[in-house]
């Protein structure tokens, strides 16, 4: 079992009234600075390929939920996200105040490493006109930045509906040499209440996306990641876990996405509705159009409407649209200005024609694309299972 340090988890209120969403001013989110100024990214860092650490086989005895496990979809109700205070503050602020002001209910869980941390934050964000009725803080830790990362998603808990109440999936975290992150999910199961189970896979979150009717996607990224273990096991562990059918895809090389993850280039939409990166076909060898081509007409195939946006490389970074966050009212989606303000104006529109039920919030995103991620990297769902069918996105 992983040492637990357990931190504090602020209650917060349920608001029934949707507001206008706040935007914070430019020249403040210019003064926000980060707490660690070299910040990891979401694929290995320098420091970790020189000096590797072999992944840390899982050794959990197979534990799943006793009863039935459901995975909720991002696209239906929930409490409100989970994030990492530290790395990219400005980007946590624009969305932390987007989030508590646009929403009717939606919450932020902050994590945060002790009270000096904590103060830090709160001030940031109330300074920038975040509701802090809405922003709780979770405390875990971290005296080694090498060890914590912003990136949530990939190491954050699964959360799943555990026989009426919520439960959480735990993986090995892909990335061995962050162990604060990795132990994470039994800091939030402490804190929360909630029960933990571990899935023996070493795994990076953001490889994964899934819909309502129980179908889940993946790249093979998780097939090479776990020597000995089959796709057929793969697939019955998520079966087991979290109620899902997966489907496993080829990935783009690691020479475009350094990551491998689905959610650089797929995000469900709603039942029956995904969008999916367009590429050009001397991208990547070909590969990354090949794949993303191949998905859209199985989804097509299998009845979904499939909704395209630009994905290109650049500077050596892969800029997407779909690395987006769909929150009840909200979603929230990246920009990049400057030389891509038409790609920008083109994904803005494919959104609104899409999710004519949300708002669409456009973030800037250009401070973290070339950290090989975006912001659905950066925070985790937490489902209400209460509201969970009353956000669709599509009308």
């Amino acid at each position: 079992m992983r040492c637990i340090l357990v931190g504090l988890l602020l209650i917060v209120a349920f608001e029934p009234v949707v507001a206008a969403v706040k935007r914070v001013d430019p020249a403040y989110l210019a003064t926000i600075r980060d707490d660690n100024p070299n910040p990891l990214p979401r694929g290995f860092s320098a420091q970790e390929l020189l000096d590797p650490v072999a992944p840390r086989i899982p050794d959990h005895v197979l534990a799943p939920p006793p009863g039935t496990a459901r995975a909720q979809a991002e696209y239906e109700g929930n409490q409100g996200l989970m994030v990492r205070w530290g790395s990219f503050n400005s980007l946590l602020t624009e969305m932390t105040v987007a989030i508590t002001t646009g929403d009717r209910s939606a919450r932020m869980y902050v994590v945060v490493t002790g009270t000096s941390q904590q103060n830090s934050a709160a001030s940031t964000l109330s300074g920038a006109g975040a509701n802090m009725d809405r922003v709780g803080f979770i405390t875990q830790p971290c005296s080694n930045s090498s060890q914590c990362s912003v990136w949530m998603r990939d190491y954050g808990p699964r959360f799943i509906e555990d026989s009426g109440r919520l439960g959480m999936i735990d993986h090995v975290y892909n990335r061995p040499q962050r162990i604060v992150d990795d132990a994470y999910p039994d800091v939030a199961s402490a804190v929360r209440g909630e029960p933990n189970y571990d899935i023996p896979l070493i795994h990076g979150g953001g490889n994964f996306h899934l819909f309502r009717n129980r179908d889940a996607f993946m790249t093979r990224l998780i097939v090479n990641e776990n020597p000995g273990v089959s796709e057929q096991q793969i697939r019955d562990y998520y079966a087991l876990y979290q109620g899902l059918d997966v489907t496993l895809t080829d990935p783009f090389p690691t020479s475009y996405d350094s990551t491998q993850h689905i959610d650089m280039w797929m995000l469900p939409l709603a039942d029956n509705t995904v969008l999916i990166g367009q590429y050009a076909a001397g991208e990547g060898g070909g590969v990354p159009k090949s794949v993303t081509d191949a998905v859209a007409s199985q989804m097509q195939a299998r009845g979904y409407t499939v909704y395209r946006t630009p994905g290109w490389r650049a500077g050596g970074a892969h800029y997407t649209y779909t690395n987006a966050v769909l929150l009840n009212d909200l979603a929230l989606i990246c920009r990049f200005g400057g030389s891509y303000a038409a790609q920008d104006a083109q994904a803005l529109a494919t959104f609104q024609t899409a999710l004519p039920g949300r708002t669409i919030v456009p973030v800037d995103c250009s401070g973290i694309i070339g950290s090989a991620g975006a912001i659905h990297c950066i925070v985790m769902h937490v489902p209400d299972l209460l509201f969970r069918d009353e956000f669709e996105g599509v009308e």
